[in-house]
């Protein structure tokens, strides 16, 4: 069974763009003063927090996968 021992970060949202759409949503999401952070907010449907991990999910989500 997969286990996961450490990590960082959050995965980007679906469809963002790749590495540079990623980049920019970064950007806009993180500045309120940005000409795109409320779309940006709004395309997000939740709050983002891109430093985020959390262990205890990633090892339930692992013990889903049916190897």
């Amino acid at each position: 069974m997969p286990w996961c021992l450490d990590g960082a970060n959050v995965c980007p949202p679906e469809d963002v763009g790749g590495i540079a759409g990623y980049e920019d949503f970064l950007a806009a999401i993180s500045d309120p003063t940005h000409p795109e952070h409320e779309n940006m907010v709004q395309w997000c449907g939740r709050p983002f927090d891109a430093a985020h991990f959390d262990l205890e999910d990633t090892n339930r989500r692992l013990m889903e996968i049916q190897l």
